[in-house]
């Protein structure tokens, strides 16, 4: 769409003072007697203090009549009122709106300052700055205009300060874009629940410390994922299927899982995981949290024994990017409007190729690729970047 130039002749009201009930009914009142349109409208109210800013077109010649009684509303209602009349051009183009939502347990100047420098530095005007919180979290939500620069572009830039910085913040397209992330698919292990389910099982057979290395190098992207699940379920040969139920036991969702979960459920998400565990461990689990898509390893079982081997295809990169697929086409969604939680390089595939990637408390490897990081030990934060209200 090609850009345009709008004039119009406009009076900006600037409000100010102790909040009440009926400051904008008093005002509107007063401009429903002129020909006037609001083009914007703006509030916030702070420890008790109200700011209510109008931005409205009108014609010029009923200026100074409007100015009279915003005074005389100013002296009756003790407000602070002024109206200051000027041209506005408006340029009307294809949006280039960017939101920046920015979350921690607190938000110090120090990283606003560091975040919105960064802004500055690509040319971009912040526009709006809203604050929210949720139990420890709080969240600061700035609308940006950046002419000329591409998401990918602008994700990039802050989040390099964001993680030389210890800043947990997503960048995403403003509007209804937004919206229109409707799937969210979450890794298992270390995300969606605190363990990896088959260092629990290997602390069973004995092999605790030998599996968990493999683990953290798997993990860290050190070694082949396959070669490594290979060794650690041959670690887990004889062990009795009972054990499942005992390892089920010792399992800990992630804090803000089963909050996060409800939400979007309430808010008609699909949700689903992937995991390169074992499903005869946490299929229990996802049933339970009415997970509505999920897909992991299976262990072979013999006699009631496991063998050390697997069943069926393994759950790797490869196959969780796939499953990311399937959700998205039951779902009936693009690709481009799905979310995607992991920790660590097996979830490197997912991450890249969903609309919003996000590593939650990741490996290095991960960090590097993913749209947005979080440090958070709260899956809730997830919502905060979604732009979901709690």
């Amino acid at each position: 769409m090609p850009s345009e130039n709008i004039s119009q002749f406009t009076g900006l009201i600037l409000v100010s003072g102790q909040d009440r009930p009926g400051i904008m009914a008093d005002l509107m009142t007063t401009l429903s007697e002129f020909s006037v349109k609001i083009i914007d409208v703006q509030q916030i109210c702070i420890r008790g203090r109200l700011i209510l800013a109008v931005l409205i077109s009108l014609d010029q010649a009923h200026a100074e009549a409007i100015a009279i009684d915003l005074d005389h509303l100013q002296k009756k209602s003790g407000l602070d009122i002024a109206i200051d009349f000027a041209e506005y051009m408006a340029l009307r183009k294809e949006s280039d709106s960017l939101i920046v939502i920015i979350v921690g347990q607190e938000i110090k100047p120090l990283k606003l300052a560091l975040i919105a420098s960064e802004i500055a530095k690509m040319d971009g005007n912040i526009k709006q700055i809203k604050r929210s919180e949720y139990n420890s979290l709080e969240s600061i939500e700035l609308q940006l205009s950046i002419p000329n620069k591409l998401l990918k572009v602008v994700q990039q830039n802050l989040k390099e300060v964001a993680l030389l910085n210890d800043i947990d913040l997503s960048v995403e397209l403003g509007g209804s874009a937004r919206q229109r992330k409707r799937i969210v698919l979450l890794d298992m292990d270390s995300t969606l629940i605190e363990q990896e389910v088959i260092d629990l099982l290997a602390e069973h057979a004995g092999q605790g410390g030998f599996v968990a290395e493999i683990t953290k190098q798997a993990m860290n992207g050190e070694i082949n994922f396959k070669e490594a699940l290979e060794k650690r379920v041959g670690a887990l040969k004889d062990l009795d299927v009972s054990i499942f139920n005992e390892v089920r036991k010792e399992i800990k969702l992630a804090k803000g899982a089963v909050e996060m979960i409800s939400k979007l459920h309430a808010c008609g998400h699909l949700v689903g995981v992937v995991s390169g565990g074992f499903l005869d461990v946490i299929e229990p689990i996802l049933q339970d949290l009415k997970i509505d898509f999920y897909r992991a390893n299976k262990l072979e079982v013999i006699d009631g024994k496991l063998t050390g081997k697997l069943e069926g295809d393994i759950i790797d990169s490869g196959a969780k990017l796939l499953a990311l697929k399937e959700l998205a086409l039951l779902g009936k969604i693009d690709l481009a409007h799905t979310v995607a939680v992991g920790d660590g390089a097996n979830d490197i595939d997912m991450i890249e190729s969903a609309g919003l990637g996000i590593a939650f408390n990741g490996k290095s490897k991960l960090n590097e690729i993913a749209d947005t990081t979080i440090s958070q030990p709260d899956l809730s934060t997830v919502l905060l970047f979604m732009g979901i209200q709690f």
